[in-house]
């Protein structure tokens, strides 16, 4: 997980201030932050709970730690400024200090570059960071990269991301086709596609799933272009998109929910191609199934490489219990 940054001036906190933010990667919600600050012994604390992965087995991984911190928010016995602290705590001024991440205790410069209204741009161990901040001056969204954290209301119910993962959503109705209750709109042919013919785009669903000898969350979910020897959905949806484009043909990740023999919806990557003439077809290289109604529920369609902010802000309002998912019947 990613710690946050620090500087300027702080403003007297409540007997104990707390944020709970959502951690996000290319678009898939997979772990909360938690930050706090006691003022009686000015203590801050930050605990992550995030998916975690063995081999086919998800669970949760909770990792914490408490560090007390002195005059100007530095780490008592260091010159240097808890990540997350610094960050959650702003906007900051420009300028530079010395920065601590949290679980690894690595330090280095942690430096703001630019003020733009509500948006704070920077650096941090030189990756370039974004994060906006509210009226009170507290951080709500942070951009690094592929990674966005986004904060959660105080009192608002949060399902945790690996219980999403490992429990899946209920699913209401007994048969027809898989709907979100309220609905989303979405793109069915986003402009980037590139015209591609069935069958070719069915050949590379099949290699892509061919190339993976273990079928499972793995290391290659977490690389850019899904490279490694076991991997689930994303896995193969990355590299299905990164073979595309070594072909000379762009197609979209397609963020989504998965039913299977009637059981609840999970998570769920596959790719969208376009066909020559117009139209789309949407193929599953995990597993080689139909992408069907009944089975497969998109939830967004993101560009290979680009942000997916739509993904993300729609997987924690699902998070947050805003929508359901539905069947429903077919009119007679």
């Amino acid at each position: 997980m990613l710690a946050l940054p620090a500087g300027g001036t702080a403003s007297t906190p409540s007997p104990e201030e707390t944020a709970r933010f959502v951690f996000a990667w290319k678009g898939v919600p997979v772990g909360t932050v938690t930050l706090s600050l006691t003022p009686e012994v000015t203590r801050f604390t930050y605990t992550s709970r995030h998916l975690h992965t063995r081999g086919e087995h998800m669970g949760e991984r909770v990792r914490e730690v408490s560090l007390v911190v002195g005059p100007g928010e530095t780490v008592v016995g260091r010159a240097s400024i808890p990540q997350a602290l610094w960050l959650w705590r702003g906007p900051r001024a420009p300028g530079c200090v010395s920065g601590r991440e949290e679980l690894s205790g690595r330090e280095g410069p942690h430096c703001v570059t630019a003020v733009r209204g509500d948006a704070v741009e920077g650096t941090m161990f030189g990756q370039p960071f974004t994060a906006r901040y509210d009226e009170r001056g507290r951080m709500v969204t942070l951009d690094v990269g592929e990674s966005r954290f986004t904060s959660v209301a105080p009192g608002v119910r949060l399902r945790p991301p690996p219980e999403l993962f490992a429990e899946g959503v209920p699913v209401e109705g007994r048969a027809g086709p898989l709907a979100f209750s309220p609905s989303w709109p979405l793109v069915t042919r986003p402009g980037w596609l590139t015209d591609w013919r069935a069958g070719d785009a069915r050949t590379l669903a099949e290699a892509v799933h061919a190339a993976f000898p273990e079928k499972g969350p793995g290391a290659a979910d977490w690389s850019d272009k899904g490279e490694g020897e076991a991997g689930g959905c994303l896995a193969h949806a990355l590299r299905f998109a990164a073979w595309a484009a070594a072909r000379g043909q762009k197609v979209a990740l397609v963020h989504g929910l998965l039913v299977v023999d009637g059981g609840p919806a999970r998570p769920h990557a596959w790719v969208r191609v376009g066909l020559a003439g117009g139209g789309t077809l949407d193929l599953d290289p995990t597993s080689l199934d139909p992408v069907t109604r009944e089975t497969h529920l998109p939830l967004a369609v993101a560009e290979p490489g680009g942000p997916s902010v739509d993904a993300g802000e729609r997987w924690l309002a699902l998070l947050r219990g805003e929508h359901r998912v539905v069947r429903q019947p077919l009119s007679r």
